[in-house]
């Protein structure tokens, strides 16, 4: 049979423990209030809506209607932003800080290569080379490939890697077998 609690002499407790740490009443109560450090803070991890809605801030600017569109409540989508650091509010205007890096396969110096690139500005890069070699497989237009000429993508390490530009290595690696899109972009958690 489960033991009696004593509910009353339990939440004393837990009062009086906080105080000896030097903590608020509601903190002890594990309801802090604004401005007060959370006894145990709960990482807002990151789903699939989250992600959704962070690419909608991204190109919109607008927190609740990217939680919106995406499925997610303001205050989570907030809490994830600022418990991450992936934005900032400046100016009120929501600033999309995100620096996380992202494994991506990048094509550079004759071979695709998988590789951790630093962050957002880089895999953007690297993502637009991509889109435009995936098109001039299918068109044959090398001005797709000029703007991408002499340029590189900068992985988590710092080393750089030039992108290839080269139609006839293009050709070879694209005979080599593709992979799903699905892999192509990949943030590192």
């Amino acid at each position: 049979m489960a033991r009696e609690r004593d509910h009353k002499a339990e939440y004393q407790r837990r009062l009086a423990n906080a105080a000896k740490r030097g903590l608020s009443r509601s903190q002890a109560r594990g309801h802090a209030r604004s401005g007060e450090a959370p006894i145990k803070p709960k990482p807002a991890k990151s789903d699939e809506q989250l992600e959704a809605a962070l690419k909608i801030l991204r190109q919109s600017g607008h927190q609740g209607r990217a939680a919106k569109e995406s499925g997610v409540s303001p205050e989570r989508l907030r809490r994830f932003l600022r418990d991450n650091s992936l934005a900032e509010r400046t100016g009120g205007k929501w600033r999309v800080t995100d620096n996380r890096p992202r494994r991506m396969t990048v094509y550079s110096q004759g071979e695709a290569r998988r590789i951790t690139l630093r962050d957002f500005d880089q895999a953007s890069l690297n993502g637009q080379h991509l889109s435009a070699v995936r098109e001039f497989l299918t068109s044959q237009k090398r001005s797709l490939l000029a703007p991408f000429e002499g340029r590189s993508v900068i992985d988590a390490k710092g080393g750089a890697h030039p992108l290839e530009t080269d139609p006839d290595e293009l050709y070879r690696i694209a005979a080599q077998g593709g992979e799903v899109f699905h892999d192509v972009y990949r943030l590192i958690v």
